[in-house]
């Protein structure tokens, strides 16, 4: 994947599109930050959510706040890399969006990393990473994770100014492999919003356990959009 990937798109008329402060190297920091705070969650001490249950395993919405909770500490506490509080200043949890046609502000994907300083050109409330999480089993498969994850970026609902977006999978132990169940899923589906969403999945260049799938969106959204797919793996 080429590092030039990361752009920013003025809802203003007659702004030119302008690089992301979040690049190829932050991004990357930020997928070895997500797999650091995911092997800490079942011991890590919490106190703005309940203490860690094995019933979370199950819980798209608790391993969520989790994550974010463990994330936010680690930014406070790192003071080397790009994953630290002079660099990134938060990770929220359904932090609300307008759509790429202004008719609702009401869009919350499930954690946002946001920068501490944006660069000339972008807005901050728009300019931003925007991860969907949703689990993985042989219960729902990848169909949750494209129809009502991954087609919330392509259909523009979630990060409509941005050309990047993260999808994170809470796979189950038999979905561990991004390349092989969503290739097979696209492959096979047949609901409408899951075939907008085909696309090929590769490795990601920018980190070994993240892929991609490249998407075109309709104006008024940027037209190229890249998904990164981090999967993680629940002991279930």
């Amino acid at each position: 994947m080429s590092a030039n990937f990361c752009f920013f798109h003025s809802r203003r008329l007659g702004k030119p599109p302008v690089s992301s402060t979040i690049n190829a190297k932050i991004l990357s920091a930020i997928v070895d930050a997500i797999h650091s705070a995911w092997a800490r969650i079942p011991t890590f001490d919490y106190v703005k959510s309940q203490p860690f249950s094995p019933a979370h395993w199950h819980d798209e919405d608790e391993l969520s706040v989790k994550l974010m909770e463990i994330l936010n500490e680690d930014l406070d506490s790192s003071t080397t890399g790009p994953f630290r509080k002079e660099i990134l200043q938060s990770v929220t949890r359904d932090s609300k969006q307008s759509t790429a046609d202004a008719k609702s502000f009401d869009q919350m994907p499930d954690l946002t990393f946001r920068m501490v300083h944006c660069a000339a050109g972008e807005e901050r409330d728009e300019s931003a990473l925007f991860v969907e999480a949703k689990l993985v089993d042989s219960d729902k498969g990848c169909r949750q994770y494209v129809v009502e994850g991954l087609h919330r970026f392509v259909s523009g609902r979630y990060a409509p100014r941005v050309t990047f977006g993260m999808m994170l999978g809470y796979g189950a132990t038999a979905f561990h492999q991004v390349d092989v169940h969503l290739t097979e899923y696209f492959t096979n589906a047949r609901a409408k919003p899951a075939k907008a969403c085909r696309s090929t999945v590769l490795p990601s260049g920018i980190h070994a356990s993240c892929h991609t799938t490249r998407h075109k969106r309709r104006k008024p959204c940027p037209e190229d959009f890249r998904a990164l797919h981090v999967w993680v793996t629940r002991p279930v």
